[in-house]
């Protein structure tokens, strides 16, 4: 496991990510830096056709989104902030342009930018305990521009207008109404192979023609 506290796993094509940075996997620099190396390395692999992102921490958490210290002086300067950004965005669309399956099998909590990262897959469950949204603005912080569009092309721009102007965090049965998760399991033993068992149905299928259409 990195010092970012990511590992990965490779199971008959499929790379199961596992973010496991106690104490809630605060997505810091380190850890973009991190996930954006693994994503490009997992996405020039030929053997890997699919990468599932899930949470190894103990308590019910998928990631406690941004490091709140990358994003306030004095513990960031300039130019930190803007690695921070770049990085994170780098990573973030890697995960949403590559031709592989990807999926996201969330366990309980997941703001910020664990939803976007989860929303820029192609697949997510969630356990039942589970709640997902974009709140920085309870936190005094604008949505940025590119994720607003990946949640209104989920659920729709009325919807997202509703949903990130309040910092809405809905729960598991609303969020599977809104169709930003694609299905939910009652316990956090069950979401990892849920994820796996729908992604490992589409690759029954051709990679070509599926990443064509993607």
């Amino acid at each position: 496991m990195s010092s970012a506290g990511i590992s990965v796993a490779k199971e008959d094509g499929v790379a199961i990510v596992t973010f496991a940075g106690e104490p809630v996997n605060a997505m810091s620099l380190a850890f973009w830096k991190e996930l954006l190396a693994t994503v490009e390395g997992l996405d020039a692999d030929p053997e890997v056709r699919a990468m599932v992102f899930h949470s190894g921490l103990k308590k019910s958490v998928f990631t406690a989104g941004l490091d709140i210290r990358e994003l306030y002086v004095p513990m960031t300067n300039h130019d930190r902030v803007y690695e921070f950004w770049a990085t994170l965005s780098e990573a973030l669309v890697k995960i949403y342009s590559t031709p592989k399956v990807t999926a996201a099998a969330i366990k309980g909590a997941c703001p910020a930018g664990g939803c976007v990262l989860s929303l820029c897959c192609d697949y997510r469950a969630i356990t039942a305990d589970g709640s997902m949204g974009l709140n920085e603005v309870i936190l005094g912080i604008p949505v940025p521009h590119f994720w607003a569009q990946v949640f209104a092309s989920v659920t729709g721009q009325r919807q997202a207008e509703l949903l990130l102007q309040s910092g809405a965090m809905p729960k598991a049965p609303e969020l599977l109404k809104l169709g930003m998760v694609d299905t939910v399991v009652e316990t956090a033993e069950d979401v990892l192979p849920a994820a796996l068992k729908e992604v490992r149905r589409w690759l029954k299928y051709r990679d070509a023609s599926r990443a064509m259409t993607k």
